[in-house]
């Protein structure tokens, strides 16, 4: 029997509503999942390529951000997926980059705080 496995990275924030439209309305994420289960027990589950982003609603405690660490994300066409962005007014952090292994790269902070870098191979 094959087993479809998956990736998940999963947080909570207090800042719930703003990151939601973050993630579905500015970067345009498909949202594959809500729920509301009522106070302090909601979320969304985020397409981000192959994997999950899954945004978590915390009356109590917010994302902390590990130092350095980025969550890349292949995309299709950087530059039009980089333009897009830069048209709905979001901050890049680090423009983009040709790297020496052969992917070019961007990044960008989400509203907790949260680097995210979009990458493509070509």
């Amino acid at each position: 029997m094959d087993v479809q496995l998956e990736f998940r990275f999963s947080f909570h924030t207090m800042k719930y509503q703003e990151t939601i439209e973050f993630y579905r309305d500015i970067l345009q994420f498909p949202v594959v999942k809500t729920w509301n289960r009522g106070f302090n027990d909601s979320g969304h589950l985020f397409q981000a390529a192959s994997g999950l982003i899954v945004v978590l609603q915390s009356a109590t405690m917010q994302i902390e951000p590990l130092k350095d660490a980025v969550l890349l994300i292949q995309v299709e066409d950087l530059d039009t997926y980089y333009s897009d962005l830069k048209k709905r007014g979001v901050s890049v952090v680090q423009e983009i980059l040709k790297r020496e292994w052969g992917h070019r790269d961007f990044k960008i902070v989400d509203p907790n705080g949260l680097v995210l870098g979009f990458y493509s191979e070509k």
